[in-house]
């Protein structure tokens, strides 16, 4: 086989690959929006999904629960299973093995941005939307419908591909950065919508022990020490998101 023969059978290769993905998550959609969703097509209050990121640092999976602007994510980060909590204006991380964390004061911006979001994760579409992104092609996988948006900067590049209708969801996101030329792929799968959650789901558990901070505070704590050993994964959520 030549070199260009290899060259295109790797690239059919690797476009069935994210066909088959694409299909299998689009097909596990399907079925959660026939069992949770609503006659009314109306955006759902609860969803979750499980997020299997892949880059340099080698892969990461994370667990998303969200009702209105409350999140639970869990992260596994060098065998510490990470509990962020995003709720009633607090942020709270915490180390599932060590029991110790974070109780932050979010910021007025970070509140802010809360306002007319569906979710406080997965908007990779709107942040595409917002920095001038475009639709660049509309795709069918069996009954569903999807759409797939691009924008690319100087920056470097980002594209997504989502489903069309209502719930609108993420199912795959390739970013690249220009400035180290390093690429992250991320598949959101198992998409659920309407699921009930009791309010002490988005509490952390009493065992847990927790360094409490106003926002301020922390900021200033910050910036003289290392406050705790627990990272914070989603910084937008508990500072906000970069001015314009």
């Amino acid at each position: 086989m030549s070199e260009a023969e290899r060259t295109r059978s790797g690239g059919r290769a690797a476009a069935a690959a994210i066909g088959g993905i694409l299909a299998l998550v689009i097909a596990s959609l399907a079925g959660a929006q026939e069992e949770a969703a609503p006659a009314a097509q109306s955006a759902p209050n609860t969803y979750h999904t499980t997020a299997h990121v892949r880059g340099d640092m080698g892969m990461r999976v994370i667990d998303y629960w969200s009702r209105g602007p409350d999140m639970l994510a869990r992260t596994l980060v060098g065998g510490h299973p990470i509990v962020t909590i995003v709720a009633g204006g607090r942020y709270i991380v915490y180390d599932g093995l060590t029991g110790k964390g974070l109780d932050i004061a979010r910021s007025e911006r970070a509140l802010a941005a809360d306002v007319g979001r569906e979710r406080p994760f997965a908007f990779e579409l709107e942040e595409v939307q917002a920095e001038g992104g475009e639709k660049i092609e509309e795709l069918l996988f069996g009954s569903r419908k999807g759409e797939i948006w691009q924008i690319t900067d100087e920056r470097g590049r980002r594209k997504v591909w989502v489903t069309a209708g209502v719930p609108q969801v993420p199912l795959r996101v390739e970013t690249f950065d220009r400035s180290t030329a390093a690429t992250v792929d991320m598949d959101y799968q198992n998409w659920i919508f309407g699921l009930e959650f009791p309010d002490a789901f988005f509490a952390p558990p009493p065992r847990v022990e927790l360094q409490r901070f106003e926002f301020e505070a922390f900021l200033d704590a910050a910036s003289q020490r290392p406050v705790a050993a627990v990272p914070i994964l989603y910084p937008d959520l508990l500072i906000g998101p970069p001015p314009s």
